[in-house]
């Protein structure tokens, strides 16, 4: 009868220190990829994101760029809570691929005091030569708490200076520019701080 108390007490320590293993290993892996699980990360995508919530939304679209595969769209934006009335705004661009492409429709949001900050990186990127670095070849990056970015780089392939803009935190889609239309660019971004600007 003892052994059969002291193996029935082996299985379940056993059972125990299994189970046990297992959650801590479960515990390590990485949470789903679920955008409901994520934090917002910047003002816009807090309003965006509230439920049960009375939302007014306002929006001016200040145009367009065609790109190597697709299409830019930047719009000014507002939002407010209807039960609060408080307010955010600011810059909305959105990605329109070329049809054929698996990519849908990719919009990142830039809060209205994000923009300055942005404005100065593009016109710092536009102006980006081989005197940024010592190396043969450069590239020079800005990108928001959005996913918004921007990219001015020298070709490997011809050695021509280009420009990219890229979007997305789930799937990620990337325009490539002329640096004359990341100029544009700048521009309809800094037409919309404008439109906001205007009471």
């Amino acid at each position: 009868m003892n052994s059969h108390r002291l193996i029935l007490f082996a299985a379940v320590i056993l059972l125990v220190s299994t189970n046990v293993h297992a959650q801590r290993t479960r515990q390590r892996l990485p949470a789903p990829r679920d955008p409901q699980y994520y934090e917002p990360r910047n003002q816009l995508e807090d309003f965006e994101t509230r439920v049960e919530t009375l939302l007014i939304r306002g929006r001016h679209v200040i145009g367009h760029i065609r790109a190597q595969s697709g299409l830019v769209r930047v719009e000014a934006t507002e939002i407010r809570d209807g039960a609060t009335s408080a307010t955010v705004s600011g810059a909305v661009i959105t990605f329109i691929p070329d049809s054929g492409s698996p990519a849908g429709e990719i919009r990142s949001v830039i809060d209205y005091d994000e923009i300055d900050a942005l404005l100065r990186a593009m016109d710092t990127a536009a102006k980006a030569s081989e005197s940024v670095t010592r190396l043969s070849h450069f590239e020079v990056r800005y990108r928001t708490k959005g996913d918004f970015e921007i990219m001015v780089f020298k070709q490997l392939e011809n050695n021509t200076i280009a420009a990219a803009i890229e979007a997305g935190f789930f799937d990620r889609l990337r325009l490539y520019l002329s640096i004359d239309d990341l100029v544009k660019l700048r521009w309809m971004i800094a037409q919309a701080k404008e439109r906001l600007d205007q009471k």
